[in-house]
C-alpha cells in the first residue's frame, strides 16, 4: 500500500520537474487541489483511504512552492495517473463494494449510466481543467465525492467518521484536567468578590 504511494510520490517530484516542457495543464489552485485530494482511493491491498492521507505520508520539501496536493494533481491530471485511480464504488448484489479506475473495462452489473460517468468524468474535468474554470472543477470534484458518499456509504462513512471515535478516547484524560481547572477559576472569581 504505501510501496505504491511511494512509487507515485517519486514519479510525480520526477514529472513535475519537468512539466515545464510542451503541453502542461494549468496548476490546480491549492484549495481545488486539496479539495480533489478528500477523494477516497482503494488501493492494491483493498484498503480504502482519502488521497490526503497516503499524501501526508510524505516527506514535507519546504523548498517546493506546489502543496504536495498540487504536486499530486499536476502528475494525475498532466501525465495520466488519474487513468489508474480506484475512486469509483460498486456495490455489488451481495453488498461487497469493489472500486474501480476510470480507464478500466468496468463489470456488466454496474448500468451503462455510471459506466458512462466514470469513462467521461476525468476527461470532462481535464477540459475544465485547460480552461481554468475552477469553479467548475469544483463542482465536478464534488459530484465526485458525492458518487463516493452514496455508492459506497459504509466504506466511507468509516473513513470519514474514523477520527471522532478515537478522540473519544481522550475525552476522560480532557475531563480529567479540566475539571480541576474549573475549580480553581470558581475559587479565583470568589476571592476576587470577596475583596
Amino acid at each position: 500500500m504505501c510501496r505504491f504511494f511511494s512509487v507515485l510520490y517519486v514519479a510525480t517530484v520526477a514529472l513535475v520537474v519537468s512539466a515545464a516542457e510542451s503541453h502542461s495543464l494549468s496548476t490546480l489552485p491549492q484549495a481545488t487541489a486539496a479539495h480533489f485530494c478528500q477523494l477516497l482511493v482503494c488501493d492494491n491491498t483493498g484498503t480504502v483511504q482519502s488521497l490526503n492521507s497516503y499524501i501526508h505520508r510524505q516527506p514535507s520539501d519546504d523548498t517546493d512552492s506546489l502543496s504536495f496536493a498540487q504536486s499530486f494533481c499536476t502528475y494525475i491530471f498532466n501525465y495520466g495517473g488519474w487513468q489508474s485511480l480506484r475512486i469509483f464504488p460498486h456495490t455489488k448484489t451481495n453488498g461487497n463494494i469493489t472500486w474501480h479506475a476510470a480507464d478500466e473495462r468496468l463489470p456488466n452489473d454496474i448500468n451503462s449510466e455510471h459506466q458512462k460517468y466514470i469513462h467521461d468524468v476525468f476527461p470532462r474535468l481535464i477540459a475544465e481543467i485547460e480552461a481554468e474554470n475552477w469553479s467548475q472543477v469544483d463542482a465536478y470534484i464534488d459530484r465526485m465525492l458525492k458518487y463516493q458518499t452514496t455508492f459506497a456509504s459504509d466504506q466511507t462513512h468509516q473513513e470519514k467518521h474514523h477520527t471522532p471515535h478515537s478522540a473519544l478516547l481522550f475525552l476522560p484524560f480532557v475531563l480529567f484536567l479540566a475539571l480541576p481547572l474549573l475549580s480553581v477559576k470558581n475559587t479565583i472569581i470568589k476571592y476576587k468578590k470577596g475583596k
